[in-house]
């Protein structure tokens, strides 16, 4: 129960998945949960591209340098 209210919390697939849920259990059938989370995953190719830049750590000594010992 716990699995199914985090999928549809977490994929925001609340009514389809009640109604999934609702023709299994008319059919007497229990949730197979990986076959539910495969169903409602998201699409690779819709997910954005993320590029991260990282600052060189020099640029953190020049941070050090300045404030070290003074007081605020």
């Amino acid at each position: 129960m716990v699995d199914l209210l985090a999928l549809a919390h977490d994929r925001g697939c609340e009514a389809d998945l009640a109604a999934i849920l609702t023709a299994g259990l008319d059919a007497g059938t229990a949730p197979d949960m990986a076959i539910l989370r495969k169903r409602f995953a998201p699409d690779p190719a819709a997910l954005p591209q993320v590029v991260v830049h990282l600052t060189p750590l020099v640029a953190y000594e020049a941070l050090l340098d300045g404030g070290v010992g003074e007081a605020a």
